[in-house]
């Protein structure tokens, strides 16, 4: 059968060796479990940048994903929580600083932060659920 003519468009996981800034930590993949990159490398032609990740229970330390930074793109960040009785509950605790700010957030939560502005440290603390993490931006990669 013949493939069809979109399905480049599909990912279905994630990118191997992505190449990342210095502001994105290495995680304990054990914790943190990459599920699909989307890019102008895996979507040929892709004018926007997605990333999907499960953090899971389990870690006896807190789990720190950037350092403080900046792009020439907004970003779309967001953490979903896994409690059906209470889907905004996060079942964790997020502490996210934007501007300077810091945020610590315990509900499902998803924030924008416009291009030029400084965001992180981004922290994970006290996972009792997985969490799904969602980031997505206006560019061709993450940069």
């Amino acid at each position: 059968m013949a493939e069809k003519r979109n399905a480049k468009n599909v990912v279905d996981y994630d990118k191997p060796g992505p190449k990342l800034p210095a502001n994105r930590l290495k995680v304990d993949p054990k914790f943190v479990r990459n599920i699909v990159h989307v890019d102008a490398d895996t979507v040929p032609g892709a004018e926007f940048y997605s990333e999907a990740r499960w953090i899971v229970p389990g870690s006896e330390s807190e789990i720190k994903l950037v350092d403080s930074h900046t792009h020439s793109f907004g970003e779309l960040i967001g953490f979903f929580g896994f409690n059906y009785d209470d889907i905004q509950d996060l079942g964790a605790e997020i502490e996210i600083t934007i501007d300077n700010e810091t945020h610590k957030v315990t509900r499902s939560f998803a924030s924008f932060v416009p291009a030029g502005v400084q965001h992180g440290p981004l922290i994970i603390r006290n996972v009792k659920r997985p969490i799904f993490h969602f980031i997505a931006a206006d560019t061709e990669r993450y940069e």
